[in-house]
Parts: C-alpha cells; structure tokens; sequence
C-alpha cells in the first residue's frame, strides 16, 4: 500500500501589490491555518518519506512551518513544480523508488485538484464540487507495490481535510 498526500499552500499575503507571484509570502491566516493542519497530522501520526515542494516561497513557508513537526526523510524542492500540471506531478511520482510510501506534494491550485482528480477512481463526483482551499490537504491510498506502477483513476481518496474543518 502506498499513500499520495496532495496539499495545497498555505493562504498568501496580498498586502505588497508590486511583487510577483512566485515571491508572495504567507499571510498571517495562512500561517494559522497550517497549524491546525499540522495538529491533525500530528494527532493521526502521518510522518513523509518524500516530499516534493514548488519553491514558490509560500510553498516553501508552508512546508517549513509543516516539517519543523512533521517528520519527512528526504525534501526536493523545484521550480519545476510552480504553476506545472497533474501530468507533470505523476511523471515525477512515477520515477520515485520503491522505498518511498508515503509522498507528500506541496503545490498550487488547479493542479493539486486536478491532480486528485486524475487518480482517484470513487467519489470522484462529490470531490469535483469540493473546493481545494489554501493548507487543505488530501490523502490517497493505491494498491499498488511500486510508483511506477501508478495508474490514473486507481487511489482512493481516504482523507481530505481543509482548516475550516477545525474551526
């Protein structure tokens, strides 16, 4: 059994107007909300053996607040990943050992939604109604003895969970 998390980033700061996109730092609420995130995480003792973060710095804020409680063996952090597609993700996924069963993806919307969409195989119409909100994350389990045998529409989405969820 293998796990694929897929996390949204946390809610961002809109308060400098001339900064790009990929700069924009974590606002106050975001940093809040992974929190609770991270509490829950806690609580269920889910620890990563790998985790593939954009390096957008609110990609990057939201996994450092995440690691300094959450445990993660090995940490790539890419460009590659801002703003990439599901397809991109899933190549990147599929080359990954066969040591690695629990990965945690860092990302940005659509593709974390899109992402979830393309490999869960139930509930696929009561998720598309669902909104990914910032620091939401969702868990899906796959059958399956190695990542290179990864197939879309074959996890099950056994968890998702938004900071609303907490409040």
């Amino acid at each position: 059994m293998l796990n694929l998390y897929v996390m949204r980033h946390s809610k961002s700061s809109w308060n400098e107007h001339n900064i790009n996109d990929f700069e924009r730092p974590l606002s106050k609420r975001g940093r809040k909300d992974i929190k609770l995130i991270i509490a829950f995480l806690k609580k269920k003792k889910i620890t990563f053996d790998l985790a593939c973060v954009s390096s957008s710095k609110r990609t990057k804020q939201t996994f450092k607040i995440l690691k300094n409680d959450i445990r993660s063996k090995k940490i790539i952090y890419s460009k590659k990943f801002y703003l990439c597609s599901e397809s991109f993700i899933l190549n990147t996924i599929r080359k990954n050992k066969k040591k690695y069963k629990n990965i945690l993806i860092v990302n940005h919307e659509p593709c974390c939604k899109n992402l979830v969409l393309k490999l869960i195989k139930k509930n696929k119409l009561s998720f598309i109604n669902k909104k990914f909100s910032t620091s939401a994350i969702a868990k899906l389990a796959f059958s399956i003895e190695d990542w290179e045998s990864l197939k879309n529409y074959s996890g099950n989405l056994t968890l998702f969970k938004t900071p609303k969820d907490f409040y």
